[in-house]
């Protein structure tokens, strides 16, 4: 046998090798690109291994001192403090500004207060008087010779005069709990004590307009209600009562009614002189309030 033959491997027979292998994921590759792939993951075995020391795990770490935890707890609760400083300086802000809106309305309401108050008294003095001019005539029997002032009286009296207080700040201050955002007490107490005068002053009205209604009552005894008519005037919301012409006469009554009558009067006049010291008093109050309120807050 020659050489040739001992060295030669005998041939393998072709139809029985495979063209293809199936792979894991069913995907067929030639059989020549697998047998590539084998030779070079055993060639290669470091490579691969060291492929694989790179995934690791992210969660190992070196121990922190308790220094570093000091320091982060220190650093937290700085900032949350410095957040809680910053809220309550905003809050202290918004609420300094909000005294200050309540004080200049508060102003406003004051001197219209005072205005009103001024234009009320002037007409209630002028009432009072008719009255004592009233009183007077009717108990000396003047009314004969003097009729139409004492018509002009009589019915003039008889017209109401109200105050109402422009206290619409002071009743928000009131309802919203405002009056805590006043930080001078002094103020703060004077605007209670004028809140406490006006509702008493309130009151004093109701009073007032019971005796005046008592009033109203006789006199529509004695008085002439033809003679009243052609007094009154009314212009747009306005009633104008002038004297009457010539020298009218009062109804025939009984004493009793004319004595009645007067008493009346005399009951609402000590009312309504009662009335007006507590309105001066008032009016005082708002004086002292605004020169405070301004002087405080630089108005």
């Amino acid at each position: 046998m020659s050489t040739e033959n001992k060295n030669t491997e005998p041939e393998q027979p072709t139809e029985n090798i495979p063209k293809e292998i199936i792979v894991a994921d069913d995907t067929p590759i030639p059989v020549a690109k697998a047998v590539a792939i084998d030779q070079q993951q055993i060639i290669n075995p470091k490579l691969q291994s060291e492929n694989m020391e790179v995934h690791h795990h992210g969660h190992v770490h070196e121990k922190k001192k308790w220094k570093e935890y000091v320091f982060q707890f220190l650093m937290l609760f700085l900032a949350v403090f410095c957040g809680f400083l910053a809220e309550y300086q905003l809050e202290h802000k918004i609420e300094k500004d909000r005294e200050r809106q309540f004080m200049q309305s508060l102003v406003e309401d004051l001197k219209s207060d005072i205005v009103s108050i001024t234009s009320l008294n002037e007409w209630r003095d002028t009432r009072l008087e008719m009255s004592d001019s009233l009183t007077t005539a009717l108990i000396e029997n003047k009314q004969l010779q003097n009729g139409s002032a004492v018509y002009y009286w009589g019915r003039s009296i008889s017209r109401r005069g109200v105050f109402f207080s422009a206290d619409g700040t002071i009743q928000q201050l009131k309802n919203s709990g405002g009056l805590r955002l006043i930080r001078n007490q002094s103020i703060a107490d004077k605007i209670i004590a004028y809140d406490v005068l006006y509702r008493r002053i309130l009151r004093q009205q109701e009073q007032e307009e019971t005796l005046l209604t008592d009033y109203r009552f006789y006199s529509s005894k004695i008085f002439d209600a033809a003679v009243f008519k052609r007094m009154t005037n009314l212009m747009k919301d306005t009633v104008f009562i002038k004297k009457p012409e010539g020298n009218p006469q009062l109804k025939e009554n009984p004493p009793t009614i004319l004595n009645e009558t007067i008493n009346k009067l005399n009951y609402w006049a000590t009312s309504s002189t009662l009335l007006r010291q507590f309105l001066e008093q008032l009016k005082e109050k708002a004086a002292i309030l605004i020169e405070l309120i301004q002087k405080e807050y630089i108005l």
